[in-house]
């Protein structure tokens, strides 16, 4: 069971219900069942960009920026730094960036006890600062962040269940018939989960057919804090 899965199920508990089956039809649609009448499917909520989860797209850049960082070579040094990564997309990371870094790295070699911001372009920006002690490495990863996160957090809920729910209604299609009653349930990683007020205002904004019988928005820090919508 993912920790999604175990966050719905810790709070359908939570609620009163207790004859809760995961995957009672093996691996696939759907991931829980109530009373052997309530199908449940989970989905992590997240935002997008471009339509692309933002987490994806973070874990298709950042690991390449920091593995050239921590690879630089330098023969020999006596003092690390480590370096912090801002970015926002569109971002290409292609050779021009990779030469961009390397000499940045390469010039701040000389001024290691020095913390200093360094612009490679609009969309991309790192800060060295020093650290206490030599490292493994003469650079390490130091913080990252990402300026296409943040934002209002309904208006981003919004904006994501519009992609979700078509997404999921579509996963369920050919199992519709299994179960009378299907109900969504989304592990929030954009609000961290919402307040009482927060979940009237969302209902108030949906104008968009939620497909599911009842859909759920459940904190991913506190799975006994959820609502439905």
């Amino acid at each position: 069971m993912k920790r999604e899965e175990k966050t719905v199920e810790t709070y359908f508990k939570s609620i009163g219900f207790q004859n809760i089956v995961f995957e009672p039809k093996g691996n696939r649609t759907p991931d829980f069942v109530i009373d052997e009448k309530i199908a449940i499917e989970v989905r992590r909520l997240n935002q997008f960009y471009n339509g692309i989860p933002i987490e994806k797209v973070k874990h298709n850049l950042l690991p390449k920026i920091i593995s050239q960082i921590e690879a630089f070579k330098k023969e020999s040094y006596s003092k690390s730094a480590f370096v912090g990564i801002r970015y926002t997309r569109p971002i290409n990371y292609n050779k021009k960036i990779k030469d961009l870094i390397n000499a940045i790295l390469e010039n701040h070699s000389s001024i290691m006890e020095t913390s200093k911001k360094y612009k490679i372009n609009d969309n991309l920006e790192l800060e060295i600062f020093p650290s206490d002690k030599k490292l493994d490495t003469q650079y390490h990863f130091g913080s990252s962040i990402d300026f296409n996160e943040g934002g209002f957090v309904l208006a981003n809920i919004y904006n994501s269940l519009k992609i979700i729910i078509p997404e999921k209604s579509k996963q369920i299609e050919n199992y519709k018939s299994e179960y009378k009653t299907w109900w969504l349930a989304l592990v929030d990683n954009i609000g961290n989960g919402l307040s009482q007020t927060e979940f009237s205002q969302l209902r108030e904004i949906i104008d968009f057919n939620l497909y599911f019988d009842k859909v759920f928005i459940i904190s991913n820090l506190n799975p006994i804090n959820g609502g439905e919508i």
